[in-house]
């Protein structure tokens, strides 16, 4: 899914309200997380962030749902 199409939408994910707030790109934390070459693994893989509107259960089989 094209993440940057959430851009400034609110979507839902299992029972969860979230509200894009901004973009989130790949940083050299990257490579404490997946060890050495970890950022060249996924520069240009950046995400978004969101703050939680509504909590809910959600789960790895959880969809994402764009709100209007």
């Amino acid at each position: 899914m094209n993440l940057h199409a959430l851009k400034d939408r609110r979507f839902r994910i299992g029972g969860a309200v979230l509200e894009a707030s901004g973009e989130c790109h790949p940083c050299s934390r990257m490579e404490e997380a997946f060890g050495v070459g970890g950022y060249n693994a996924v520069r240009g893989f950046g995400g978004i962030t969101a703050r939680v509107v509504e909590g809910g259960r959600l789960d790895l089989s959880s969809m994402i749902e764009p709100l209007p």
